[in-house]
């Protein structure tokens, strides 16, 4: 039976990586680095795709194949709420809906962020991956902020306290992710946008339940 530590570093706690590091700070700082690099290429030449898991797949494979083997794969562990087994099932559930409103296409800003941040946060629920999920997933709401023509400027976000992060129910963290969509979403057309800043350090992973980021 495959499980966690099947991914690890025996004594470490750390994932395998292809950088061959074992210590969880030295991991975190060097994937940090790489996923800047790949998520500003990804500004220039977005993943197409459909919407779907295999998009979703795609986008965390461009922005983490430098760090491990197996970027891109839906994990193979149990985690949250969702079987392995299940979990490119569970997230094809949730797209189709999303396919249905018409990828959110002609909402107002407001309506939009109201709609994105419930997809965002029914997705983190899933842990589709075994790391990288909030990274893949604020970029697949880039890419779909881009699909109706509006941009997300993760920059203009504040940090948020996290203090009680821990201690909020389902809603009061799903309406703060709302919050902070609604503060990076620039509802100006996207082709007046050179740039779409530096990534931020804390906010989605705040209330996407995600799990623990090395694991």
């Amino acid at each position: 039976m495959i499980d966690a530590t099947d991914f690890t570093v025996p004594g470490t706690g750390v994932l395998r990586n292809k950088l061959g590091i074992t210590d969880p700070v030295v991991l975190s700082n060097a994937a940090a680095a790489s996923t800047a690099l790949r998520v500003a290429e990804l500004q220039a030449t977005p993943v197409r795709g459909g919407f779907d898991a295999t998009h979703l797949q795609a986008i965390h494979h461009h922005i983490l194949q430098d760090i491990y083997d197996w970027a891109g794969e839906l994990r193979p562990i149990d985690a949250g709420n969702v079987p392995a087994p299940h979990v490119e099932k569970t997230i094809n559930s949730v797209l189709d809906r999303l396919r249905r409103e018409n990828h959110l296409k002609g909402l107002s800003a407001g309506e939009w962020t109201h709609s994105a941040s419930a997809y965002l946060y029914d997705l983190g629920a899933i842990q589709p991956f075994l790391a990288g999920n909030e990274i893949a997933l604020r970029e697949f709401a880039v890419e779909l902020a881009r699909k109706n023509n509006l941009s997300l400027q993760w920059d203009a976000t504040p940090d948020l306290a996290t203090d009680s992060i821990a201690l909020l129910t389902q809603a009061e963290q799903s309406a703060n992710l709302r919050r902070l969509i609604m503060l990076a979403v620039d509802a100006s057309p996207i082709a007046q946008h050179s740039s779409r800043g530096h990534l931020l350090e804390h906010g989605m992973e705040q209330f996407l339940p995600i799990g623990n980021p090395h694991l």
